[in-house]
């Protein structure tokens, strides 16, 4: 079946692109040049005129271009042309491969299979289009089950009780940004979130790019158990530590699943992400320092642009999954004036505020013992603060009620942990 010229006879006969145009079809996805020339001129015609042009058009232009009648409807041809085109980008991709399987480059061979694996996870539609005068009972039903919650988080909880109170946890398809300068606490941070959703009854799932699985289980240990955190790392514990470790590492083990993944070779592209998330199924995941991933479109690693197309694919890839995702990245201390963190603050890329429901940051202060946390920006949320005791020594990490250094319009508050 010539699904590409099937479609363009369709289009042309039932004066319709909206679904191919939806469907993001683009000349690109044709495999024969002749077609890829006569869809051009359908969009050029349709934007210049806002019509399809007529089959005399086509033929005036193209008079040897041979249409065909087709009693399949456009829906079923566009989704015909979607799987054909995965069709051929697979079949060049394993071409590809197959060659530097060939040659044993095992790193040529895996990144062009990766490649086209996220090209296509990328155009596979997901669809979010709905009806209001059709869907009143589901938004009824929404809104009884919010006034359930009887004040109690919509998603699942941050570990942070001011960030909470403004966002109500962390929802299904979100995308989260944590943002701090080098050596401010992003990663502790992170690790204190994954705790409070483990807590709350959820999976986390917690890959890091800047700390090995052992760093970080002991971290959790010793806030977990409310020891020492350095005299757990060189082993002088003292025997009380010891039996309130043991008592913590044994309840732990009552909680639900709490995956770890410093596995960069496997996580290291949003390909890769996904198919560990498919695989573990957590409820939320945590990615620290998603600056260090591979951009899998070719951009340098590390360029604005190739961030850009990492956090569009989380953002995707939060939505298509239906699960909250947060992520770490890096603050500039020479873009934060005064020393103060904001938006701007974010290095390498804009996209990281473009693409998130919600930006938190974490800023040191003039005591090295008390730490401020700032919501930056929320789809939902207006901007505010909360001033935090942070220590190791002893472990304690709580939320203070009043501006430590005697600011007006401080806005935090609550229990810690």
């Amino acid at each position: 079946m010539d699904t590409e010229r099937l479609l363009i006879s369709k289009v042309i006969e039932s004066a319709d692109l909206a679904p191919a145009a939806e469907a993001g079809i683009t000349p690109g996805w044709f495999a024969d040049p002749s077609s890829a020339r006569v869809w051009s001129m359908i969009v050029d015609h349709k934007g210049r005129y806002g019509n399809v042009p007529t089959l005399a058009a086509v033929k005036r232009d193209y008079p040897t271009y041979k249409l065909l009648a087709t009693p399949e409807g456009l829906p079923y041809l566009v989704d015909q042309m979607r799987e054909h085109r995965q069709l051929v980008m697979l079949e060049a991709a394993i071409t590809d491969a197959a060659q530097s399987h060939i040659r044993r480059d095992t790193a040529a061979t895996t990144a062009r299979l990766a490649a086209v694996l996220a090209e296509i996870a990328r155009t596979t539609p997901t669809a979010y289009d709905i009806d209001l005068s059709t869907n009143g009972d589901e938004r009824l039903t929404h809104y009884r089950e919010l006034d359930a919650l009887d004040g109690r988080l919509r998603g699942i909880p941050s570990g942070f009780p001011a960030i909470d109170l403004a966002l109500q946890g962390f929802e299904p398809g979100q995308l989260i940004t944590f943002v701090g300068p080098p050596k401010t606490g992003k990663s502790t941070s992170m690790l204190l979130m994954a705790k409070a959703a483990n807590d709350s009854g959820k999976e986390p799932l917690f890959v890091g790019f800047e700390m090995s699985n052992r760093e970080q289980w002991e971290r959790l240990d010793a806030i977990r158990a409310g020891i020492s955190h350095k005299r757990l790392r060189n082993g002088t514990l003292k025997p009380a530590e010891w039996k309130l470790l043991e008592r913590s590492v044994r309840a732990s083990q009552n909680l639900p699943s709490f995956h770890m993944s410093q596995d960069t070779s496997s996580v290291t592209t949003l390909t890769g992400l996904r198919t560990k998330i498919e695989k573990l199924d957590p409820d939320i995941v945590y990615v620290d320092g998603v600056y260090m991933m591979q951009d899998e479109e070719g951009e340098p690693s590390g360029s604005s642009q190739a961030l850009t197309n990492i956090t569009r694919g989380m953002k995707r890839l939060a939505q298509q999954l239906e699960k909250p995702i947060v992520i770490a990245t890096q603050a500039l201390e020479s873009k934060m004036n005064g020393k103060k963190l904001t938006t701007y603050s974010i290095g390498y890329s804009s996209s990281f505020v473009q693409d998130s429901d919600a930006v938190i940051g974490v800023q040191q202060t003039d005591d090295p013992n008390i730490t401020l946390m700032k919501l930056l920006a929320g789809r939902n949320a207006s901007p505010m603060e909360a001033y935090y005791t942070w220590t190791w020594e002893p472990v304690k990490f709580e939320e203070l009620e009043y501006n430590p250094f005697g600011g007006d319009g401080y806005e935090g508050g609550s229990d810690g942990w």
